[in-house]
């Protein structure tokens, strides 16, 4: 089964960054991996801001998203993604390619809790 990969970044391309904050992004692009460790890009979608935390999240799931890069969230998106089944992991700050490349090779680790906020050890300014 191939897999979709949501990933908010600052621009739409794959060389862009991974986005500080999933909410606050410039775009939600997906990814999707084939054929052992091939990918490609399946959308790119400007983030025009949304009216509660939980918009993002469905339409990450409605296009089939599986999984999310991720180098920080707050704790409503991120339980958000656990009620609907789409894992998270802990991005690096660099591109897109980058985070994917290392998302196959096992080198991501799952994000068991939300990395934006003052108790966290992943807070980090915006």
């Amino acid at each position: 089964m191939n897999r979709i990969i949501g990933i908010p970044s600052d621009g739409p391309e794959t060389s862009d960054n991974v986005s500080p904050h999933f909410g606050h992004c410039n775009y939600f692009v997906g990814m999707e991996i084939y054929d052992a460790g091939k990918f490609k890009k399946v959308f790119a979608l400007p983030n025009g801001g949304h009216s509660n935390c939980m918009e993002p999240v469905i339409n990450m799931k409605q296009r089939n998203v599986t999984d999310m890069i991720l180098t920080g969230i707050g704790m409503r998106p991120f339980m958000g993604f656990q009620q609907v089944n789409i894992n998270l992991f802990q991005g690096i700050n660099g591109s897109i390619e980058k985070n994917i490349r290392m998302l196959i090779e096992g080198q991501l680790t799952s994000l068991n809790n939300s990395s934006c906020g003052d108790n966290s050890e992943h807070a980090h300014t915006h």
